[in-house]
């Protein structure tokens, strides 16, 4: 296998065209079709939809770059070690969930550049639904998401994630109903928490399926809806008194408005969750950031760790 042909095959793809991926390289474009042309004559398939624009990989071009981009990286790293620098350098992407991005902030961020000074670091943000796909196609090298309540992650099973992703939890989570501290009488169960108006995410959010199936098996539905495509805006404005919100646990508790919301005890509406950290089996050359990353959302998950003997369902944020 030329190593050359990799490499021309991951260019294409990051620049979406042959012209990019020729100015990339150095090369000429005549030089980068010659190369993706052998590499799609040796494996025996087409490698990229010249028919889109951009430029896609086919799915069998996706399985190839997630194992193009592995071997270059296990390449590099057994040079590394011949030549003795062992050091890890490189490029690290990290896809980061839009639940579990307060437990890796820029504080976080910046503690894991400072002892990976060598490594070219990019976060990823989006739904776990969204970066699931790109650990798939190798286009991430590890993520950090919330699972859901019944065993999934981005609305797959954990037991039908491929046998080349490896999942651990972190954290234990949950889904709570909230409120805003200032007001004087909060609902105690889902009856009451329907007559209120509810700060939620658009419809396809875990949290506000959930909340609407629980609602549904207790004959009520929610009578108005706030809508809000950002988790930290729906705090706020329920902290701001513009009504009540489902939510993960821990998110609540690292938000900046923290000390002006409650956590609800609405019986039923505590969904156990976790916090997942998912790396691709194949590269344990980055083994070492990744856990790392495990050990940073653990540290900062301390100051919302539930105390000692205490029922999870009554929790409020102090």
């Amino acid at each position: 296998m030329d190593t050359r042909e990799l490499q021309a095959l991951i260019a294409v793809a990051d620049e979406k065209s042959f012209h990019g991926a020729a100015a990339h390289l150095g090369l000429t474009q005549p030089a980068i079709t010659r190369r993706i042309q052998r590499l799609e004559e040796r494996i025996g398939t087409q490698l990229f939809d010249r028919s889109l624009k951009p430029l896609q990989p086919t799915p069998a071009g996706h399985r190839a770059l997630a194992e193009a981009r592995d071997l270059l990286r296990r390449l590099n790293g057994f040079t590394e070690s011949i030549t003795g620098n062992n050091a890890v350098t490189g490029p690290f992407r990290l896809g980061v969930s839009h639940g579990a991005a307060p437990l890796l902030a820029a504080r976080e961020l910046r503690d894991l550049h400072t002892r990976f000074p060598d490594m070219s670091l990019t976060i990823k943000s989006g739904w776990s639904s969204e970066l699931l796909p790109l650990m798939r196609r190798g286009e991430i090298d590890a993520m950090l998401s919330l699972d859901g309540p019944h065993g999934t992650i981005g609305g797959t099973d954990v037991r039908d994630i491929p046998a080349s992703l490896r999942a651990q939890k972190l954290l234990d989570d949950q889904i709570v109903a909230i409120g805003p501290r200032s007001a004087k009488h909060h609902p105690k169960n889902i009856a009451e928490l329907a007559e209120h108006p509810m700060v939620l995410m658009p419809d396809g959010c875990t949290f506000r399926a959930l909340g609407n199936a629980w609602a549904r098996q207790n004959g009520v539905q929610f009578k108005s809806v706030l809508e809000v495509s950002a988790l930290e805006l729906q705090i706020e404005m329920v902290a701001a008194g513009a009504g009540y919100g489902i939510m993960a646990r821990r998110f609540c508790m690292h938000s900046p408005a923290a000390n002006r919301i409650r956590i609800l005890d609405i019986p039923g509406m505590n969904w156990n969750m976790g916090i997942m950290l998912i790396r691709r089996q194949a590269n344990t050359d980055l083994d070492d950031i990744i856990d790392t990353v495990g050990k940073i959302v653990v540290e900062a998950g301390a100051i919302s760790d539930p105390l000692p003997d205490n029922n999870a369902q009554m929790l409020s944020v102090q």
